[in-house]
């Protein structure tokens, strides 16, 4: 089964007027074997009734830059993998990587759906259930993460950054610098400048991301050169 949506829907179906619960942690890191392929996620039931959640693991595509696309897969053991959680308390399920090693890393989702409860729907005419994907990274211990960086401005049109991760593991894009050298000097080029250009910070081995930058170049220069700095 495949589920498309868009990239910036991390939280999937959430009602605007009300969170039946909250999880912890919204991204996580682990290993292809070993202690680290094994982690916890804690769900909060934050409402005055009962909360019953099924999760399922699902294997993540992104494509386009804006869309991803949501596989199920059998890489992930989940204990327990529904839960029901009284008013008020929270519940830790158990969550193993059980895919064999790697040669990159991989993305995944794990969702939190919410279930209806019998009796609810009496009294509720209307019920907004909630659905939450974790985002997820397995990793071998040897992934390096390698960002490659490229401008392009065709035709006299704003110039446009590529990144794109040519390395076996996860990039985490706050973590790199990049250094930028124009026709009248050079720039270093921050998360905090282009934070407000990205919709999304991680790339997976083979991902890229293309953001226009012309507001960051000053009025009269050109970019000749873009290389990357950071964790590699």
């Amino acid at each position: 089964m495949c589920a498309i949506r868009p990239l910036l829907l991390a939280l999937l179906l959430v009602s605007p007027f009300a969170q039946a619960f909250e999880l912890l942690p919204m991204v996580s890191f682990f290993s292809d074997y070993g202690e680290k392929s094994e982690q916890f996620f804690r769900i909060e039931n934050t409402n005055a009734t009962p909360l019953a959640i099924e999760i399922s693991p699902k294997l993540r595509t992104v494509y386009g830059g804006e869309h991803e696309s949501l596989t199920d897969t059998d890489d992930f053991f989940i204990f327990p993998p529904q839960v029901l959680i009284p008013p008020g308390k929270s519940q830790m399920v158990e969550v193993k990587y059980l895919g064999g090693k790697s040669a990159s890393s991989k993305s995944y989702r794990i969702v939190f759906s919410q279930l209806p409860i019998k009796g609810e729907e009496k009294h509720n005419s209307i019920q907004m259930l909630i659905q939450i994907g974790a985002l997820v990274f397995v990793s071998p211990d040897n992934a390096i993460a390698t960002l490659d960086a490229s401008v392009s401005a065709q035709d006299k049109k704003a110039p446009e950054l590529t990144l794109k991760n040519v390395g076996t593991g996860v990039a985490v894009i706050p973590d790199f610098d990049l250094d930028v050298k124009t026709n009248k000097g050079k720039h270093i080029w921050q998360w905090d400048q282009l934070k407000q250009l990205f919709n999304r910070q991680f790339l997976v081995p083979g991902e890229s991301v293309t953001v226009p930058v012309g507001s960051l170049v000053p009025t009269g220069e050109s970019i000749s050169d873009v290389t990357v700095k950071g964790e590699q």
